[in-house]
């Protein structure tokens, strides 16, 4: 029915904190992931390297955090979204039903991309986080499934340090053309002292 396709996603209404894990065809990563109505943090930590997502609803834009180089890259909102594993912002959404996962009570929403590219079901507590999702995508012939679900859920109040970039971290240089070789600390110009 029209009204159906009407459904807006779900939207936090509160803070939080839990663990998160992601299988994929490439197997099963896990992070944590800290969020406000506003702002996510999400560390994902891939073959002992640790990257860090950081979306800013607030502000539209996003970060990419490097630990281990202590670099930081800002992204803009829709690349942040897509980095984060976030739900798909052009989808249809239904209500299928209620379902209770990690002894919580949440409802089930069925997805589809527009394009028909993806699609599969999200499960959100009554607060709208989303504990679960269950994705199919398509690309050309190939399907791969994707879910991400949410452990030891949290509600309370975040540090709001976690959804900058930390001190002492410096912005990543653009790689095309080279032009920012300036970021790596002055890299290969001499210091000139006063």
């Amino acid at each position: 029915s029209l009204l159906s396709a009407q459904t807006p996603i779900p939207v936090a209404t509160v803070s939080y904190s839990a663990d998160r894990v992601m299988e994929t065809e490439a197997g099963v990563f896990t992070g944590r992931v800290y969020a406000t109505p506003e702002r996510e943090r999400s560390e994902i930590s891939i073959g002992g390297m640790s990257t860090v997502v950081i979306i800013r609803r607030d502000l539209q834009n996003g970060l990419m955090l490097m630990p281990s180089q202590k670099m930081y890259k800002e992204l803009d909102f829709s690349e942040a979204r897509k980095q984060s594993g976030a739900a798909p912002a052009d989808v249809t959404i239904d209500i299928v039903g209620t379902d209770t996962l990690e002894g919580i009570e949440t409802t089930k929403y069925k997805l589809v991309m527009k394009d028909g590219s993806a699609g599969g079901f999200i499960w959100f507590t009554r607060e709208g986080i989303a504990l679960r999702m269950d994705m199919l995508t398509k690309t050309g012939k190939k399907t791969e499934r994707m879910t991400v679900s949410l452990k030891n859920l949290q509600v309370g109040a975040q540090d709001g340090a976690l959804f900058e970039a930390p001190p002492g971290f410096s912005r990543m240089p653009d790689f095309p053309g080279m032009k920012g070789l300036g970021g790596f600390g002055g890299l290969g110009r001499k210091r000139t002292t006063n």
